[in-house]
This record gives structure tokens, C-alpha cells and sequence, in this order.
């Protein structure tokens, strides 16, 4: 049975309304992304704001999905369950909506494939 590996987060503070926020990560192993969590660090729910994300070209997201249909919290986020493979590169884009400037979190759940 796969097991917990670890969370990887980044962080964006002060995104300006309007503004993205583009990252990657390179995997040094072979990765199964069990959730992704975006988490406004002012406690509200980023409900305007959404997130892109891609694998080599393989688009979980289609072309966008609003931040809070991932959650904040392992309680109210989807299973995702999709690979990151040793050498591939996680590409997102944070689009922040929310009417202000905002703190973010992104944190992606990582297991054992």
C-alpha cells in the first residue's frame, strides 16, 4: 500500500489582485500527488481565485479550476491521485481574484506511487 511521503509548499505573499503567481518543481523520484490545497493565509476561502497546473504537457486543469473546488483542508479536497515521475516538471499558475492582496499557500500532498 502507497504511504505518505511528504507536503511540498510554496508560498506567494502579498499577490496583488489581479496578479499571478508561477512556479515548477522538479521531482527526484517517482510521485503520486494524492490533493493540492490552496490556502489564502488570512483564513478565507480564495473563492475568485484559480490555479492552472501541468505535467510535461499533460493539463490537470483544463484549462483553469477555481481554488476552492480544491479546498483548504484534507476534509473538503478532492483525491486527485495523478504522477509526478522522477525528472518531470509540475508547472502552476495562481491567478489571485479576490478583490485585494492576498497571502497564499499552495501545498501539494505527496505519496509513494
Amino acid at each position: 500500500m502507497a504511504g505518505f511521503k511528504y507536503h511540498k509548499t510554496f508560498e506567494k505573499l502579498s499577490l496583488a489582485d489581479g496578479g499571478t503567481y508561477e512556479d515548477t518543481w522538479r521531482a527526484d523520484e517517482n510521485l503520486k500527488i494524492k490533493r493540492v490545497h490552496v490556502i489564502e493565509k488570512g483564513g478565507t476561502v480564495p473563492r475568485k481565485s484559480t490555479l492552472y497546473l501541468k505535467i510535461k504537457e499533460r493539463v490537470h486543469t483544463h484549462a483553469v479550476v477555481p481554488c476552492n473546488v480544491l479546498g483548504e483542508d484534507v476534509q473538503k479536497t478532492p483525491i486527485l491521485d495523478f504522477a509526478l515521475n522522477d525528472g518531470e516538471t509540475l508547472a502552476f499558475t495562481l491567478k489571485n481574484g479576490e478583490g485585494a492582496s492576498k497571502d497564499f499557500l499552495i501545498v501539494f500532498e505527496a505519496w509513494e506511487p
